[in-house]
């Protein structure tokens, strides 16, 4: 590794990158679009994380526990602790919630998440390869990775992974003996915290790749084995500060242990596809993996490219006989081969044939976790090899042909504009509209039901004025999922016995009205006619007043 040129003109390298990054954020993600009328990403996601941002704000100015909730899902509730409701980026964000809205605030995050993410990759890259240029590609390769353009769209809790590269620019500065043990320990401390608070599906896996990298470093890099011992003592010193840290919110996890129920299958159907490594996925420019099967698009976050692949190629043959470049190889081929699941996925179809992920999957929180995004590991170490490779050009001609490499390597990964999609207002959900209707707190199923709706963005829009017998805020709570019905009501099919289930759930629940707003499947409101329940047409919505249900 060659040393840093003109260090004093660092800042203005640090701030160029920046700016950098931002500038392909605007232009990628926001292109213009006004972010208080519009609301980024599809699907039902982008609503539940709107409800986060407004919830966290209201939650503490109300004295109410921030990690739970009754006003979805009655009777059972919600416990928010095991959902994604990011409440370090709620607190964040909460002054541009309370002056302009949760849309902006969850429009704000989504834009500057790859920024985030691509300056402090520059920064762990420019630690490693001392070479400016070389780091700018890095941040830009993890930043603007497919896995990040793809997850950016709509799932904020895993798009906002700035963290990840913090920490291990921490880890980096430490084995260099550039920081001392207290401010590694404190400042790994911090990230650990904060990544926990944004997800904690990435935050367990910190730990499982974390260790598999650690043993192999101590496997492949005999002389650093000292380095590494001490870098384990930090770990075992920054562990009680993180879980002080986390108390709170770990307590609210303890006691709602159990709430959550998910399907076994997951981690078998969201895994990444060989083929999706080299073709582009649906959030890329040109999109030649148009599969649907494997999760959607943006769980198609495997695409690394051919010209990123001829990179590591390279790199692994120039770099083989190397410790560092033994290791990191190694690396990257196990990310990459957990990121494939527990079964073979090929052309979007399952095969038979079982991978090592399947020793993981009924682990406690691993065994939540969606193989297809471990791609944010696997862009990860690319980016940092990647920006070794070209940093070890000792030549100009040597440079330049690495440089439109890895040009090309960047082309290759352009992603298509996110889509944005208008929010769904409703006159009937404005503050203190359905209480003038209802009465106060009433107790509603709204329609669209679930994730096919935007029930979430009414109840946050409404200021909270209500309770749902359902909602969407990521999977039905376990107590929950025995009502037949809540799998009968979302698409526009319905089984024959499905009235009858759909009468229980709301007697059982005590929903007091039914709701049908804008977009509910015209096979819903022909079984709430069929029911002969009294109604009535408010502004957008139809209220359908369920028989024989305390309105106290």
């Amino acid at each position: 590794m060659t040393e840093t040129k003109h260090k004093p003109l660092a800042w203005r390298w640090h701030l160029g990158a920046l700016g950098l990054y931002a500038a392909l954020a605007v232009l990628v993600v926001d292109h213009g679009v006004n972010p208080e009328r519009f609301l980024a990403g599809h699907g039902s996601d982008p609503f539940a994380f709107v409800w986060f941002m407004a919830w966290m704000p209201y939650a503490l100015t109300h004295h109410l526990n921030p990690f739970f909730t009754s006003l979805l899902w009655q009777p059972v509730g919600v416990a928010l602790s095991w959902a994604t409701p990011v409440p370090l980026l709620a607190l964040a964000g909460a002054p541009v919630t309370l002056l302009f809205g949760p849309v902006v605030s969850y429009n704000l995050f989504i834009i500057i998440a790859p920024v985030a993410s691509a300056w402090f990759a520059y920064r762990l890259c420019l630690a490693l390869a001392q070479d400016h240029p070389a780091a700018l590609l890095g941040g830009f390769l993890f930043g603007f990775s497919t896995y990040e353009m793809a997850q950016d769209v709509s799932v904020l809790n895993l798009s906002f992974t700035c963290f990840v590269p913090a920490l291990l620019w921490v880890v980096v500065l430490r084995l260099q003996d550039k920081i001392g043990r207290l401010r590694a320990v404190l400042l790994a401390s911090l990230c650990l915290a904060a990544e926990f608070l944004i997800s904690i599906e990435i935050f367990a896996l910190i730990f499982i790749f974390g260790g598999i990298a650690w043993l192999l470093a101590l496997s492949f890099i005999p002389a650093q084995r000292g380095i590494l011992a001490r870098l384990f003592v930090d770990g075992l010193l920054a562990a009680p500060i993180v879980v002080m840290a986390l108390s709170p919110l770990l307590w609210q996890m303890f006691l709602h242990r159990g709430t959550v129920n998910l399907p076994a299958l997951w981690p078998y159907y969201f895994a990444a596809d060989p083929l999706n490594v080299i073709l582009p996925g649906k959030t890329s420019v040109i999109p030649l993996y148009i599969t649907n099967a494997a999760g959607g698009a943006q769980e198609q976050d495997a695409y690394i490219g051919l010209p990123l692949l001829l990179v590591l190629a390279l790199f692994a043959r120039g770099q083989w006989q190397t410790p560092t470049g033994r290791f990191l190889v190694v690396l990257f081929l196990i990310l990459l081969a957990a990121s494939f699941g527990p079964l073979l996925w090929i052309a979007g179809h399952p095969t038979n044939i079982s991978l090592p992920w399947a020793l993981f999957v009924h682990l406690p929180l691993l065994g939540m976790a969606l193989p297809a995004r471990f791609a944010l590991f696997v862009s990860l170490i690319t980016a940092i090899i990647a920006a070794l490779w070209l940093s070890g050009a000792h030549t100009q001609p040597s440079r330049r042909r690495r440089g439109a490499l890895c040009a090309l390597a960047c082309l290759a990964l352009l992603p298509a504009f996110h889509p944005w999609m208008k929010v769904p207002e409703s006159k009937f959900f404005a503050p203190g509209e359905v209480q003038a209707q209802l009465g106060l707190n009433p107790r509603l199923l709204l329609l669209p039901f679930g994730i096919s709706g935007p029930s979430s963005y009414w109840q946050a829009e409404n200021n909270f004025g209500f309770t749902q017998t359902g909602g969407y805020l990521g999977f039905p709570p376990k107590a929950m999922q025995h009502f037949k019905a809540i799998g009968q009501m979302p698409g526009n099919e319905r089984e024959p016995d499905f009235p009858a289930n759909f009468v229980k759930f709301c007697e059982q629940t005590n929903t007091q009205y039914v709701v049908a707003g804008p977009g509910t499947p015209a096979a819903m409101l022909t079984v709430l006619a069929r029911l002969h329940w009294p109604s009535r047409q408010v502004d957008d919505v139809t209220i359908f007043t369920v028989p024989g249900v305390s309105r106290g």
